[in-house]
């Protein structure tokens, strides 16, 4: 072959090879930005790990803009700017959000928010107020203490379950007396409970004997109602009988507290009724030995005779004061009325009398 035809083809293949590079370029390198135009989309961050110049932009999936700028603002965030292509729209109720994958490679996804038309957009001086999404890393050592506690509870359980199979073995399988014993045991406890239940047969199985346990359970709702009753009637009379000592305690407590003036009141009552009754009883002893002028009244008739004679002429003295008491009574009033009956002086006066 010519080495010309082959030279021609060689040349035609890397003038192919560099159309092809060059749509891939196009496609999918930074060209685009180069003919596609772009406008400023500014946010900010609280960590905005991983975002640097040239991270992706996507929206719904499909990527939208890159990172053309990353710093630290004054107030402690992280403000980045994005080229979005001109032909995407960026509404107010989107939030950016930095997400992580498990390589560390890091992406912007705008997420919509609540959709309330009409939308709004996004100015050119706006910033928008963007979120981080938990490291999947980050996520997985959180989960790791977790995983570990799980893992431990479930080494301890298998190694329960082991514990117990090996104590089951040891009881049904190599210990044949014990399995021997447990069987004897079963074997009481089945004749046990067919003796139980036959005698439970006999007592049921007599008619007037369901009939008397069928009178006996109708009858005991009427029971219940009458020990209810009694209940409450034992309850009325402890509380008559609490309230009565509360009474009691409140009569007896003033009383324990004045117990000691009331106990030296009541000796000094004791000592004066001694002392009466030592007077009485001299008093009847003076009567008895006609003693004194008390002795001689009760027994001698002369004391008593003279005594009522004396009165006698009292009351005689009485009768005669009597009309001289009336006369002066007159005189003293007829005085009061004419004072000028009282010799000369009383009849110079003229003056009405004090009546």
């Amino acid at each position: 072959m010519n080495n010309r035809v082959i030279q021609f083809r060689v040349g035609v293949m890397v003038l192919a090879t560099a159309i092809i590079a060059g749509i891939l370029v196009v496609l999918f390198g930074d060209l685009p930005s180069l003919v596609q135009s772009t406008y400023e989309l500014r946010m900010n961050f609280a960590d905005a790990r991983g975002v640097s110049t040239g991270t992706p932009v996507r929206k719904n999936g499909i990527l939208v803009g890159r990172v053309s700028s990353v710093m630290l603002d004054e107030r402690g965030g992280v403000s980045v700017v994005a080229d979005i292509d001109s032909y995407v729209p960026v509404y107010r109720d989107e939030t950016p959000k930095v997400a992580s994958t498990i390589l560390g490679d890091a992406e912007i996804e705008l997420v919509a928010g609540r959709i309330v038309p009409p939308r709004q957009p996004v100015t050119s001086d706006e910033v928008l107020r963007g979120s981080v999404t938990k490291d999947p890393l980050s996520a997985f050592s959180t989960l790791e203490p977790k995983v570990t506690a799980s893992l431990e509870s479930l080494t301890k359980a298998s190694d329960a379950v082991a514990t117990l199979s090996t104590n089951l073995e040891k009881m049904f399988v190599k210990d044949d007396v014990e399995l021997d014993k447990t069987v004897k045991k079963l074997d009481t406890a089945l004749e046990t409970f067919t003796l139980t239940m036959n005698n439970v047969n006999d007592i049921v199985g007599d008619a007037q004997a369901r009939q008397r346990l069928k009178d006996s359970i109708n009858a005991l709702p009427d029971v219940l109602v009458d020990l209810q009753k009694s209940v409450g009637g034992i309850s009325s009379t402890i509380e008559a009988a609490d309230r009565n000592l509360q009474n009691l305690e409140g009569l007896s407590k003033p009383l324990g507290e004045r117990g000691e003036s009331m106990v030296q009141g009541i000796d000094r009552a004791i000592s004066r009724l001694d002392t009466v009754l030592a007077q009485a009883a001299t008093f009847t002893q003076a009567l008895n030995e006609s003693q004194g002028t008390l002795g001689k009244l009760v027994r001698d008739p002369q004391v008593y005779n003279d005594l009522a004679q004396a009165a006698g002429n009292v009351n005689r003295l009485t009768q005669d004061l009597r009309p001289i008491i009336d006369d002066v009574r007159v005189f003293t009033d007829k005085i009061a009325r004419h004072p000028e009956q009282l010799g000369v002086r009383g009849a110079l006066d003229r003056r009405p009398g004090l009546k």
